[in-house]
């Protein structure tokens, strides 16, 4: 068996949740199979970069921490995302930079100091069989990860990784370009096409009033609690459900839709989300404030046409 056949990391506690990620699947939500993908996109992307892989090279997607790996190999990784007092053989590391591990190093996720998620990439990608042309972890459709059925990392999994012979210089991301996860968040939001079915105060209110992230949310969807919006009566048909679009049910508590989202759904729409805003939101914890802002079409194609372009999306 050959060296690369044979090097990688083992995991020795699998954390809170931790998942395979890339840039997810596209093209199957006729077929009622979701995106998936990581959660905060721009941090994961920082991760490839660090070490010059293509964008959307599998990498591991570190929810509330807990993860402990043991090197099986020598190799250039990076972490980003947010600080979860990650140390190697028991020294603290930062975040926003690549550096070095040998075999037998024992990488530690402890609980979050700043932000929700971090991100950690291998040189070359984790190698991980694709389902429908991703690795991405999604257990609603019991697809992609390590074992190719949706579920998480679990303890004495072995995830293949390249060997390099010798080290790189490490790479830092210059502190200026640091996402500031901590604090409230602000959503801007693009109207939909049923943007005029909700009243007038309705809309006020979604843009005056505070909302709380809830303990509920998931990769599923942001659920924000907050006094109730009015949701039209309208008996709508099922339609498809775009990534980062915001449905009011019933109860008048939005819900923001995110990865792992359903593909098909009934509830009235204020419209989406700006996508740089739903990864900012991904690295908050329940609790934290949200509101909402307006952004017209065009500034948001501006910003998203930028973010996409410098990362080779």
């Amino acid at each position: 068996m050959s060296r690369e056949a044979i090097t990688g990391f083992r995991v020795v506690k699998p954390g809170f949740f931790s998942l395979l990620q890339d840039a997810g699947r596209s093209g199957y939500e006729h077929l009622g199979v979701t995106s998936g993908g990581a959660m905060d996109e721009m941090a994961a992307s920082w991760a490839n970069r660090l070490l010059d892989n293509p964008a959307g090279s599998t990498l591991i997607e570190i929810t509330a921490g807990g993860l402990e790996l043991e090197a099986r190999t020598q190799t250039m990784l990076s972490v980003t995302g947010g600080d979860l007092n990650l140390t190697i053989n028991d020294e603290p590391q930062a975040p926003w930079r690549s550096f070095w591990v040998s075999t037998g190093d024992r990488l530690r996720f402890a609980r979050p100091r700043i932000g929700f998620r971090a991100y950690l990439a291998v040189q070359g990608g984790f190698q991980v069989p694709a389902s429908l042309g991703s690795a991405a972890t999604v257990k609603r459709d019991a697809l992609g990860g390590l074992h190719q059925d949706g579920s998480a990392l679990r303890e004495d999994d072995f995830i293949a990784a390249g060997f390099l012979p010798e080290e790189q210089l490490p790479r830092q991301l210059p502190e200026r370009f640091m996402p500031d996860y901590t604090g409230p968040v602000t959503l801007n939001i693009i109207p939909g096409y049923q943007q005029n079915e909700f009243s007038k105060e309705a809309w006020r209110q979604v843009l005056k009033q505070p909302f709380e992230l809830d303990t509920r949310s998931d990769r599923m969807g942001a659920r924000l609690l907050g006094d109730a919006i009015a949701s039209p009566d309208l008996a709508m048909f099922s339609e498809g459900i775009s990534y980062a679009s915001v449905q009011v049910p019933p109860d008048g508590q939005p819900i923001v839709m995110l990865n792992d989202r359903q593909t098909l759904g009934g509830y009235p729409k204020l419209g989406n989300i700006l996508p740089l805003d739903c990864y900012a939101l991904a690295q908050r914890q329940p609790g934290t404030e949200v509101r909402f802002a307006h952004i017209g079409l065009m500034t948001a194609q501006q910003q998203m046409r930028r973010y996409l372009r410098f990362f080779g999306l």
